[in-house]
């Protein structure tokens, strides 16, 4: 039985199209989408030597060439269900790959690291976010409906898993400094793909600190998803906004059936690094976190002077250091708001909550009080 492991996708839309792989002993092969069946793709392999995989990988050769002009005559097939394990292979017998099978004239690919060499150039941290939505496939292009919204839930995971990595750290991110913002500076092919750097300004090796921790935790969790399991751990482990705003990139996935790819880089880095996940298995994390109503709530504490406490619709607000908050009684709390003195000073213990806006990504707090301590002077 012989196996093979994963190098390099060349081409990918909705699951790989094209890729690059090697046995225990170091032979190489090409495979290539050629039938799809309901129990999934079948892939054709061709061996090829170091030299010709190197030729193909910098574009010198297309990949008609490879199957046409074989260098040894042998093919193999296989239908993995996970590209992030060995997968078998199974000798084909086939004198000569017909037509239908064969990939068109002039497809090349360049598999230089775009994303690192993007991110030298700009002395700056960049990732590519790549879309898999249906409009994609065959021309540059996607529902500006779908972009903004995609873009307004991206920003808010890295935002939110920047604060928790940081608050991790115990290096918290003062209020009201935003160095995980990012900037759209570009576009280019590989399904629909948003090509992104840091807003802030970096360090002089061009690294956003901030940045780097919520690409890593992202990807990271990307590279989990096949696992509900751990993908579930990793949610209760981060929990509170970064959680939900996780899931709110899982269910744009799964309502857009979109799978998706995030590549990301620094100029100091030896290579890009690259997670990306299925339609499938977003879905399964989602039906997970249905079990969970913890998962996307964090704890509020809020110290200030009570604007208004209406006992009718359970609805309070609070200016706290020059900002306003408000929200209501959380639902099954018994809490009367009528002992509450507008005027005076509290302390509100609450629970925050964030939905996003359906269509827009845009972000709305839930705050519910749970209790409150005292009134000034008493």
């Amino acid at each position: 039985m012989r196996t093979v492991e994963l190098s390099h996708i060349l081409l990918e839309y909705d699951y790989p199209q094209v890729f690059v792989g090697s046995d225990a002993i170091g032979g190489r092969y090409v495979g290539m989408a050629v039938e799809e069946r309901e129990s999934g793709p079948i892939y054709l392999l061709v061996p090829v030597s170091r030299g010709r995989c190197e030729e193909l990988l910098a574009g010198k050769v297309d990949l008609l060439s490879i199957y046409k002009e074989p260098q040894i005559g042998e093919f193999y097939t296989c239908s993995p269900d996970d590209f992030t394990t060995d997968f078998r292979i199974e000798p084909y017998s086939i004198d000569v790959i017909t037509d239908d099978w064969l990939p068109d004239p002039g497809l090349f690919f360049d598999h230089t690291d775009t994303v690192l060499n993007k991110a030298k150039e700009l002395t700056a941290t960049v990732a590519y976010a790549s879309l898999s939505v249906p409009e994609s496939k065959t021309e540059l292009r996607i529902r500006s409906r779908k972009l903004s919204e995609f873009l307004a839930i991206y920003q808010s995971v890295l935002r939110h898993l920047a604060r928790a990595g940081a608050k991790h750290a115990g290096k918290k991110i003062p209020k009201g400094e935003d160095p995980y913002e990012i900037d759209v500076f570009g576009t280019c092919m590989g399904s629909f793909t948003v090509q992104v750097r840091s807003a802030d300004p970096c360090d002089m090796l061009g690294d956003n600190k901030a940045l780097v921790v919520a690409f890593q935790m992202l990807n990271e969790f990307l590279d989990l998803a096949d696992q509900p399991a751990s993908a579930m751990a990793f949610l209760l482990g981060v929990k509170g906004h970064a959680a939900s705003a996780l899931v709110n990139l899982l269910t744009f996935i799964a309502e857009n059936d979109c799978p998706f790819a995030n590549t990301w880089s620094t100029p100091t880095m030896a290579s890009s690094s690259r997670g990306r996940i299925r339609v499938a298995s977003a879905r399964n994390v989602i039906e997970r976190c249905k079990q969970r109503e913890d998962l996307g709530v964090e704890t509020l504490e809020l110290t200030g002077v009570v604007d208004s406490a209406k006992v009718s619709t359970s609805s309070w607000s609070m200016h706290v250091d020059g900002e306003t908050y408000s929200g209501g009684v959380k639902e099954g709390i018994d809490l009367n708001l009528a002992g509450i003195t507008v005027g005076n000073r509290y302390t509100f213990v609450c629970e925050e909550r964030i939905e996003v806006v359906q269509g827009t990504g845009r972000e709305r707090r839930i705050i519910s009080l749970i209790r409150f301590i005292g009134a000034e002077g008493t």
